[in-house]
Parts: structure tokens; C-alpha cells; sequence
């Protein structure tokens, strides 16, 4: 019998872990730890751009850079690499000339995609691990020249990207000095706590920390157009005038938007400050009020002392109770440490078992399956069993082949895959049923738990003040702590089963 036992209760143990496994995933990340372009602009007006991607990866088999293809702002662009920077030697990619959404490894492409734009993809084929690439390209036409001026409008992010940026750095470099580094001028446009400044009369260089994905950077470089002598990329109209007016209105609204925030931020700053003086003063006030319940909880420890048994009791090696089901012996067994839910698989082996002494039920091993056994159910009625026990027979009915009235215990772990609902739903009905047996029999105090569970969140509500003091209200957090520890122990006399007399 005890083999038989063991099977059952591996098979239940089994099908209720089924009811309470649940699945995770995870989503791949992309980070760059730091995002650096160099611009080198070329006096027939193309540009020369190297990319440098210091970026951490995480699942991803592709990377991809894309562009707007507007004639306005260029021709095209040509000339494309990618290579990967080691420290043991530089890695040039392969490159392809189909669009993928999984490029191979250590390959690229760069061409219209199918979406219309310019883009160049490469493998990487990465888990976890920080890497360095370099892509460079040349921009025919990038630079255009005015009557008046020359100018260099290019948007390096777009609003399109998802890969956020802890640092984006980038340096312009002019073909020649200007003569006059007053007519020198350049803008930025993103976040409003980038910074782009002219570091020469040759060179200017833009910086943006804690860069977010889906946001817009792009630098305008404006020059005489004598800078760019050979650049066949002519418009016979003045426009610095209408460049200056146009980015003075967009320096005008950047301006009121930092402004803007700048009052947001004092007024935050003010009201934290305010909230902290408020909190002290709460927390001295709760101080006062939460050591006079220390003191309260104290002499409540000493008025209700730890029960101990009012009579003596003899060892039995069975239960003393000849009719207690394995449910209700079960509950007074672990009440005082796991509880009755987290031991039921060894409740419901133990009460199939019962019902089969009982004559309700019998077990035998399956012909040519060793370790398999079958389960056949009586027709008898059972309306003279237990709550509990006719909870669980009718949830073996339910597993049961309606012509046969059985079933195997691999059938019953298959039903509780597929209705692992009501299954529960049923494995906690037993809970409740037992404890209202208990109670019947005076072996359970219902009001006492519940007193133990108000006792339970006062404990658990000191804790979370003791840890949210700890950032608010310093002076709070012994006592909440001290005054949460007399909780549990205060609630911990009443989570008792109940002095019950024999007569």
C-alpha cells in the first residue's frame, strides 16, 4: 500500500504544480554607451562621416541605420563601410546587395529598402556583450551654396530610432578656415540639454548626454560660401538672412521651453523642500504617538502570554480522532507551519486512499505499465462523507471515464492541464470546508485568526512606515520598527487552535 501511495502522491504532486507553473520572457535590449561622429565637409561639398557605435546588445542578430531620401538635403550617399573595432585586430564587414531582415554575420548591405528609404543593416549576431562598430559613408551634395552663404543642414538622429544614447558626441570639420569666425555660425536641434559650440574657425563640435530613443538631433553649419569654392551644388538666391530669422525664432521657443522648465524645476525643488519639513514634523508627531503603542503592545504581551496545553495529553501513533479526515487532520497537523494549502497534494493522495478503505474507490497497477496505476470509482453514495471528502470524489468523477469510472493517474495529471480553473477552484473549496469543520468542533477559533490577521497587517503597515522613513522621516524608523515587531509577536498569540477539553 505504501508503494501505491507514493505513486499517487507523486501524480498529485505533479498535476498540481501544472496548475501553478507560469511562463517568462524576455524582449531583447539595445543601448548605446556612446554614439560619436566625425564630419569631415569637403570643399565640392560632399561630406565624409564616420560613425562610431559603442553599444551594448543584447539578443539582437541585426543592426540598422536608415536615412530620409530627400534631394533637398542631398543626392545620395556612396561609399559605405562597416567594421567592427577589436582590440585584437579590426574586422571589416562583407557587404551584400540584398535587403535582410537577419543580416549574416560579419556581412552588410547598404540600398533603397523596401520602405523607401536609404539603409544600411549588419549582422551582429550578439547576446549580452558591448561592442564597437564603425560605419562610414560619403553624402554627395551635402553642402549647399547660396549667393550669399554656404550651408551644411543635416539630421544625424531621427525621431525613428529606438536606441537610446547615454552619450552622443560629434566634431564638423570645414575644408579651410574661415577668415572671420564671426561668419562662422552654427545651430542644434533636439534635446534641449545638447550643447554645440565652434571650437576654431574650422572645427565646431556638438555634445548631448542621456540621449532618449525616438528623439530628433541634427546641426546646421553655416560659412561664407568662398569655403566651398569647388561645390557645383548652387542656388542663385540669398539665404543667410532668412537662416538667421528662421533659427531665431526656434531659439526664441527653445528658450521659453528651458524657462519653462526652469520654474518647474524650483517649484519641485520648493515643494520637496516643503514635504520634508512637513514629513519631520509629522514624523516627530507619529513618533510620540507610535511609542505610547510600544508601551500599550508591551503590557498586552504580558496580558495575553503564550498558550500552553491546559491538560495533559497521551502520545497516539494514529490520529486520536477515528473519524477525522486526512483534510482535517492535515490542518491541525500543519497550522502552526506551512498550512493546509501547501501540503494538499499529499491531502488529496491521502484521502483517495481513505476513500479506497472506505470502499468508494480502489486502485490497481495498469497490465504491462509498471509504475502506472488506475483508479476505479464506486457507485455508492456519498452524501454520508465528509464535506471535504465529497469534494475531492467529486473531482475524481470528473477525471473518470464515464463508461468505465476510472481513469489512470496520468489521465488525471493530462485533466489537470487542461482545467486547471476549476481544479483549483476545488483545492481551495477544501480549505474552507475543513476550516469550518474545525470550527464546528471548537478546534478552530475563527474570530482568534482573525485577530491575528489584523495584528498580521498592523506588523506588516509599521514595516513599510520603518521603510519609507527611512528616505522622509528619519526619526521614525526605530519606532515603526520596534512597534512592527511587537505586532507579529502580539498576532502570533492569537494564531492558535483553541484549548479544547475532554469531558
Amino acid at each position: 500500500m505504501k508503494k501505491v501511495y507514493n505513486r499517487i502522491l507523486l501524480s498529485v504532486i505533479v498535476f498540481i504544480g501544472i496548475i501553478l507553473i507560469s511562463n517568462t520572457s524576455k524582449a531583447g535590449e539595445l543601448r548605446l554607451k556612446n554614439l560619436d561622429y566625425k564630419v569631415q565637409l569637403n570643399s565640392d561639398g560632399t561630406a565624409d562621416v564616420t560613425e562610431n557605435w559603442r553599444i551594448y546588445i543584447e539578443d539582437t542578430n541585426t543592426l540598422f541605420k536608415t536615412f530620409e531620401i530627400d534631394s533637398s538635403k542631398y543626392k545620395e550617399i556612396t561609399n559605405v563601410k562597416v567594421k567592427e573595432i577589436k582590440s585584437s585586430g579590426n574586422v571589416d564587414f562583407t557587404k551584400i546587395n540584398v535587403e535582410k531582415y537577419h543580416v549574416d554575420k560579419n556581412c552588410f548591405y547598404a540600398l533603397r529598402n523596401s520602405k523607401g528609404k536609404f539603409e544600411i543593416a549588419w549582422g551582429v549576431h550578439a547576446e549580452d556583450v558591448t561592442r564597437t562598430y564603425e560605419i562610414s559613408y560619403k553624402i554627395v551634395d551635402a553642402v549647399k551654396n547660396y549667393a550669399d552663404c554656404s550651408e551644411f543642414y543635416w539630421q544625424f538622429v531621427s525621431t525613428e530610432s529606438e536606441i537610446p544614447a547615454s552619450h552622443v558626441t560629434g566634431t564638423i570639420i570645414l575644408p579651410y578656415n574661415v577668415s572671420n569666425k564671426e561668419d562662422l555660425k552654427t545651430w542644434a536641434h533636439g534635446p534641449l540639454n545638447g550643447n554645440i559650440k565652434i571650437d576654431s574657425e574650422k572645427q565646431v563640435s556638438f555634445e548631448v548626454e542621456d540621449f532618449s530613443a525616438n528623439t530628433m538631433l541634427e546641426a546646421r553649419v553655416v560659412t561664407p560660401n568662398y569655403i566651398f569654392a569647388n561645390n557645383q551644388n548652387k542656388k542663385n538666391e540669398n539665404k543667410l538672412e532668412s537662416i538667421l530669422s528662421q533659427e531665431q525664432k526656434w531659439a526664441d521657443e527653445a528658450n521659453r521651453k528651458r524657462e519653462t522648465l526652469r520654474k518647474r524645476q524650483e517649484m519641485i525643488e520648493t515643494a520637496i523642500k516643503i514635504f520634508f519639513i512637513v514629513s519631520n514634523i509629522i514624523g516627530v508627531f507619529l513618533t510620540v504617538v507610535i511609542i505610547k503603542k510600544i508601551i500599550k503592545y508591551h503590557k498586552e504581551l504580558k496580558e495575553h502570554p503564550v498558550l500552553q496545553p491546559e491538560m495533559k495529553l497521551d502520545y497516539f501513533r494514529d490520529i486520536p480522532d477515528e473519524k477525522s479526515t486526512p483534510a482535517n487532520a492535515g490542518f491541525l497537523y500543519y497550522f502552526k507551519s506551512t498550512g493546509l494549502q501547501y501540503n494538499m497534494s499529499k491531502v488529496i493522495s491521502a484521502t483517495m486512499l481513505d476513500l479506497c478503505l472506505k470502499g468508494y474507490l480502489s486502485f490497481e497497477e495498469v497490465v504491462g505499465k509498471k509504475d502506472q496505476i488506475r483508479v476505479t470509482l464506486k457507485q455508492k453514495d456519498i452524501s454520508s462523507l465528509t464535506k471535504d471528502e465529497q469534494t475531492i470524489y467529486e473531482l475524481l468523477e470528473k477525471v473518470a471515464n464515464n463508461e468505465t469510472k476510472s481513469f489512470t493517474m496520468k489521465e488525471f495529471e493530462k485533466y489537470a492541464r487542461n482545467h486547471s480553473s476549476s481544479v483549483l477552484s476545488k483545492i481551495n473549496k477544501i480549505e474552507e470546508q475543513v476550516k469550518k469543520q474545525q470550527e464546528e468542533k471548537k478546534n478552530y477559533d475563527k474570530q482568534a485568526i482573525k485577530t491575528y490577521s489584523i495584528w498580521l497587517a498592523k506588523g506588516v503597515g509599521y514595516l513599510v512606515l520603518s521603510i519609507f522613513s527611512l528616505i522622509f522621516m528619519q526619526i521614525l524608523v526605530i519606532p515603526a520598527f520596534i512597534a512592527s515587531i511587537y505586532s507579529f509577536k502580539v498576532g502570533s498569540r492569537y494564531n492558535q487552535l483553541t484549548q479544547k477539553r475532554s469531558k
